[in-house]
């Protein structure tokens, strides 16, 4: 089992290198809420929890007076697109169709939405829907409102507070709110029944069912777009990921996408296929769509050879999936938080 936390601007400033020395290691974020409010303290503790090499996810306050369209457009705005996004869905989230509905909206903009934050007390109120097609649950229950540190509360908490509902199973417990964590009181604290590889997993599964081989293939892709194996390590490009934690197919895929990202923010106002070049005549332009494609065919080419019959499937395969990551019309919204 490991410990997690969630945070919000309540906190303030948090150390999240000291949590991580008290090995914590995930931490859930609030970033947003309906349709304008942003979390004060979530991009600052977003940078802070990947430097320390925590697990991240951000959370969205759902709220009952705005449609899914419009507040997932809002997530998109402050969420990067590579960052897992969970609901928290409780007084004035109003119900369950609207969850699904937000949660098509999130998927459909290229978001994971690994758990649902639907405190069983809420979902009580609502006549106990039906939750087998949502995600796995983030519950929260606590045994008492008495303080600690995590490891010790979590002493105290009874077996069946794990016990799940609404035909859905519960992945995450929160089962405090008054935790000591990094110097700071209170804190919400939560477990996972499980190591750090799984919640990763859980949270980011892409890629994660590959064999050895095709992993080193991806890599090979990676190196001969980018010149380096290692996210971060060449010119222009953030490190998402912290050096001292191996390379894993995760990291390979959020390099991939910040690279996906900077090309559709060079070419995406090239929407159109052709102009009029100086003749008058009509003129191809090369898109976003087919720069990104031209670099993957050569990238393959040079990772797995000419004649290799999988290639045409790498290309298509590599392609769709780059190009669902960023969709053009999210490029200028997201710009400042690369």
């Amino acid at each position: 089992m490991i410990y997690g936390i969630d945070v919000s601007h309540y906190q303030g400033s948090f150390d999240m290198h000291r949590a991580r020395a008290e090995d914590f290691e995930f931490v859930f974020i609030k970033a947003t809420e309906g349709t304008g409010f942003v979390d004060a303290r979530f991009k600052a503790n977003l940078a802070s929890a990947r430097a320390a090499g925590l697990l991240v996810a951000a959370y969205h306050y759902q709220r009952e007076d705005y449609s899914a369209t419009a507040q997932a457009d809002h997530v998109a705005r402050v969420v990067p697109p590579e960052v897992p996004v969970i609901l928290d869905v409780e007084e004035g989230g109003g119900g369950t169709r609207l969850t699904g509905e937000l949660l098509g909206e999130l998927r459909a903009r290229g978001f994971g939405t690994p758990l649902l934050y639907l405190p069983e007390w809420y979902w009580q109120r609502l006549g106990r829907p039906d939750l087998s097609g949502f995600p796995p649950l983030w519950k929260s229950r606590y045994p008492d409102n008495n303080g600690g540190y995590a490891s010790e509360i979590y002493q105290r908490v009874p077996e069946h507070f794990w016990s799940d509902y609404g035909n859905n199973r519960v992945a995450v417990l929160q089962f405090t709110s008054s935790a000591t964590v990094a110097g700071q009181r209170p804190v919400d604290a939560n477990a996972y029944r499980g190591t750090r590889q799984q919640l990763e997993a859980l949270l980011d599964p892409r890629g994660e069912d590959m064999r050895d081989d095709e992993r080193n293939a991806l890599f090979s892709i990676l190196e001969q777009l980018t010149g380096s194996r290692v996210p971060g390590q060449y010119p222009g490009w953030k490190s998402q990921v912290n050096n001292e934690v191996s390379l894993t197919t995760l990291d390979f895929i959020r390099a991939i996408d910040k690279h996906t990202f900077r090309l559709h923010q060079r070419y995406a106002k090239n929407a159109a296929t052709t102009q009029q070049d100086g003749n008058g005549n009509e003129a191809e332009v090369e898109t976003a769509e087919r720069m990104l494609r031209t670099m993957i065919s050569e990238a393959v080419t040079a990772s797995l050879g000419a004649d290799d019959p999988r290639h045409e499937d790498v290309v298509n395969a590599v392609t769709a999936r780059l190009s669902a990551s960023v969709p053009y019309q999210q490029v200028e919204a997201t710009r400042s938080d690369n």
